[in-house]
């Protein structure tokens, strides 16, 4: 059996039938091989079968990498990232546990985290990607459950694996996408071109069609990242969520700021798709195509 000290006891930890606890740190992965946080070498567990993720200061999310076998909450296979709750039934392969987040994250936790983030904070320049599946709600009323299943979880990891095998950190999930973002200091823009590049060419298979959004800009950062509670702030996180939406308008699969065009000014070509007002923001956004 696993032993716990207090500061875990206070965290969350998923709980097997035999008592065992594996606790819960940041980004805990499950499979069968050595590589995951939680080994699980039972026949119909997958190599990386899922994830839970801690965001947004305690909130803890299952994702599923389109495994064969599916996961399943609380006897039901997830279609999609789905937020836990202290209770759950998690189901992988033939191994069930308990989710135990035992401390209910407070209203006033939340704002004292805020408050040490604020006093903590860091404004430093980063990268920005923004990734969703472009028309995931018709794409889920045609597919049948357990294909949509395997077909978003197979291409969350395929994402996941693209951008941290370049240094990429994923910020959090969407449901049917994700944020992710490089520090300046530790990338450079070769780097971001690779991960971009990797992408298109998974865009190219056309199932699912996805589009993909990258900015660069002056982000505040502050929390802790192992906590669950790293925060990416300010007007270019928001920015950046109003030209996703702004390139589902326009149909483009591929788009960049004027800040990230610069920053890749001769190692790409682009072709600019105009200058946009975007709610929040004054003056015209220019926006390209890659």
């Amino acid at each position: 059996m696993f032993l716990v000290n207090a500061s875990q006891e206070e965290g969350a930890w998923l709980e097997a039938p035999d008592g065992t606890r594996h606790p819960i740190n940041g980004s805990c992965s499950l499979g069968r091989t050595a590589v995951n946080t939680i080994v699980l070498e039972l026949p119909k567990v997958s190599r990386r079968h899922a994830l839970i993720h801690l965001q947004n200061i305690g909130e803890l999310w299952l994702i599923d990498f389109g495994s064969s076998n599916g996961t399943f909450l609380n006897k039901r296979r997830i279609q999609h990232p789905i937020r836990l709750s202290d209770g759950d039934q998690i189901t992988i392969g033939d191994q069930v546990f308990k989710l135990r987040q035992p401390v209910a994250i407070s209203e006033e936790y939340k704002t004292d985290v805020m408050q040490r983030t604020l006093r903590e904070i860091e404004n430093i320049p980063c990268w920005l990607l923004v990734a969703d599946i472009r028309g995931f709600t018709p794409l889920s009323r045609r597919m049948q459950s357990e294909d949509l299943d395997v077909l978003l979880g197979a291409w969350i990891f395929s994402c996941k694996e693209i951008i941290e095998s370049r240094h990429g950190i994923v910020n959090k999930y969407l449901g049917d996408g994700f944020l992710t973002y490089w520090p300046d200091a530790a990338t450079t823009p070769e780097e971001i071109l690779a991960v971009i590049s990797a992408l298109k060419e998974l865009q190219q298979k056309k199932w699912p069609a996805f589009r993909l959004v990258v900015h660069f800009g002056a982000v505040a950062i502050g929390g802790v990242a192992s906590m669950g509670e790293e925060s990416l702030m300010g007007g270019e996180v928001n920015l950046i969520f109003r030209l996703e939406k702004l390139a589902a308008s326009l149909g483009e699969p591929c788009c960049l700021s004027e800040t990230a065009q610069t920053k890749l000014h001769g190692l790409v070509a682009t072709r600019s798709l105009g200058e946009f007002e975007l709610k929040g923001f004054e003056g015209k956004c220019a926006v390209f195509a890659l």
